[in-house]
């Protein structure tokens, strides 16, 4: 029990960074808020009689601020923890319980303030912050629950898809196009001699791209250049295989033996590459059919 718990805990989860989204969900909150309370009246509501509209559209437009600065501003401090590639269900669900927490204190003493000279009984502390986990925490955990089941499911799905109709093709690189590499790094003093097909993919260190190139032997060996991926791509857009898969990694497709799908994205796979390989959220559908070329 504890132990899929803490899995379930650890399944990678989509994280989106758009403010944009951050807004719209906020105010979808603040709103749902607002309706819950005013429609329904509950933990003693009734008793405000001709002050109940401009309480709970108060209680919504603060739920709506807190929510967006708690989705904004964390992101902004602790840029590691929130990072894309890292973010899990656990994650999403401490950021709802730290939020709720904190939303329900600041309700709470607004609530304090509002009521005291309207004759209208303040509810205790603990009881205030219950509720506010009642209202927000049960159908958040719901959403994030079934969202996750069926985001996975259907990237799943179409990597399943993509990954069939690869293993049916093969990859050839274009014999117009030089197979031996020279890339130059950006201060031009140092270069790097490969062959096309022997590179299975690059990834980005600081100011520097790791090149894992494959030797003799079948085994990979890194070779270190102070040049941009950004760079790198420009000098290999002859090559249909080399492709851009996220910010970080550039790979060639030749090597992709198959492609994963969970709630976060979708990650590629190679029996020459020790761990799995993000796709970007950005990455179009039609570059990831690229991918079965």
């Amino acid at each position: 029990m504890i132990a899929n718990l803490k899995n379930w805990l650890a399944t990678p989860y989509y994280y989106n960074p758009s403010t944009k989204f951050k807004f719209k969900i906020s105010l979808v909150y603040g709103l749902f808020v607002f309706l819950f309370l005013y429609t329904f009246q509950p933990f003693t509501l009734y008793s405000f009689k001709e002050y109940l509209l401009e309480y709970t559209s108060s209680i919504g437009l603060i739920t709506f601020l807190g929510t967006f600065i708690t989705l904004v501003v964390p992101p902004l401090i602790f840029k590691k923890y929130f990072k894309e590639d890292n973010w899990t269900i656990g994650k999403s669900i401490l950021i709802t319980v730290l939020g709720l927490f904190s939303i329900g204190t600041i309700l709470w003493y607004y609530g304090k303030i509002f009521k005291a000279d309207k004759d209208i009984e303040h509810i205790e502390y603990i009881a205030f912050i219950f509720y506010t986990f009642l209202v927000g925490d049960i159908p958040i955990l719901f959403g994030v629950f079934f969202n996750e089941k069926m985001v996975r499911l259907r990237r799943e799905k179409k990597a399943e898809e993509i990954t069939a109709i690869k293993n049916q093709k093969e990859v050839e690189i274009k014999p117009t196009v030089p197979n031996k590499i020279m890339l130059k790094s950006d201060n031009m003093k140092e270069s790097l001699i490969f062959f096309i097909e022997d590179l299975v993919y690059i990834t980005s260190q600081g100011n520097y791209a790791s090149f894992f190139i494959k030797n003799n032997k079948g085994e990979l060996k890194e070779k270190i250049l102070r040049v941009t991926l950004t760079k790198i791509v420009e000098n290999l857009e002859e090559y249909p295989t080399i492709i851009r898969c996220h910010k970080s990694y550039i790979i060639n497709t030749k090597y992709i033996n198959g492609i994963k799908g969970n709630a976060r994205g979708y990650l590629l796979e190679s029996s020459l590459i020790p761990h799995q390989i993000p796709v970007s959220r950005n990455f179009s559908k039609k570059s990831l059919l690229g991918l079965i070329k």
